[in-house]
């Protein structure tokens, strides 16, 4: 899951040590995400590190989903979890879903994300928040790792770049490095304080794993009718992946070597 940021960039370097071939997924949820071709800068350098034989980016529209998972029932869900971490949490969520039917497709057993500690007061990176994703791909036999969770700092991670010959991913400002990754409007409103004050919301860890299992129930009936359309099999696209050869890989989480 590629955003084209710091954190993603450096999950990509430290993945393609490991993978013979990376999915760089790049997702618009059509409410407030712009500039999706800005994901697309690291593309010069990834064909200077990978060679273009080794990744492909693919930048899908997850807005449907979205909908259904948000939009639809907005009024509703404000009212019953009394908090803005339902933006977030169900765009990641539709993410995270169509991830998953990239993997079903495509036979992919691993899935990595740029989740981090340093952004870990995003509700979609608590570590609660990013166990229940865990499960939510382990469910469909895929397994999610977050391989810069716990590097340590954003200079770290620079390091990591520049050792690879990446001089410098996006501007500084606040601590952040815009102008490599889409823009997301809402988030950037949601998480204004957080950025430039440092006062981070606080978000009620059960409400977020409600919320959670909730949506994975449409995210889950959004998937099978979706395969159904295309003539695909959900219950067979899982299995193969749970069956078979190499069912028993585990993607090597690189934050154990921080």
């Amino acid at each position: 899951m590629f955003s084209g940021g710091l954190d993603s960039t450096t999950t990509v370097v430290l993945l393609s040590d490991i993978y013979e071939k990376l999915h760089l997924l790049t997702f618009c949820n059509g409410y407030g995400h712009c500039f999706m071709n800005w994901s697309k800068r690291q593309g010069p350098n990834f064909d200077r590190i990978l060679g273009q034989h080794r990744f492909v980016h693919v930048i899908n529209d997850c807005s449907d989903l979205f909908e259904k998972l948000l939009i639809d029932t907005l009024p509703g869900d404000y009212r019953r979890y009394k908090s803005k971490f339902i933006w977030c949490m169900a765009c990641k969520l539709a993410m995270h879903t169509k991830t998953i039917m990239y993997c079903l497709e495509h036979e992919i057993r691993h899935s990595s994300d740029g989740s981090s500690t340093q952004t870990n007061y995003y509700v979609e990176q608590m570590e609660e928040s990013l166990r229940a994703i865990k499960d939510y791909y382990a469910e469909f036999g895929i397994d999610f790792s977050t391989p810069v969770y716990r590097v340590g700092s954003r200079d770290e991670e620079k390091r990591i770049l520049a050792q690879k010959g990446i001089g410098s991913v996006g501007l500084n400002i606040a601590g952040r490095n815009p102008g490599t990754q889409p823009l997301c409007v809402p988030g950037n409103l949601i998480y204004f304080f957080s950025t430039f004050f440092k006062i981070h919301p606080k978000y009620a860890q059960d409400d977020v794993l409600q919320f959670i299992e909730e949506k994975k129930r449409i995210a889950v009936s959004y998937m099978r009718e979706k395969f159904d359309q295309k003539g695909l099999d959900m219950d067979e696209l899982v299995q193969r992946l749970k069956g078979g050869d190499g069912s028993g890989w585990r993607a090597v989480d690189l934050a154990a070597r921080a």
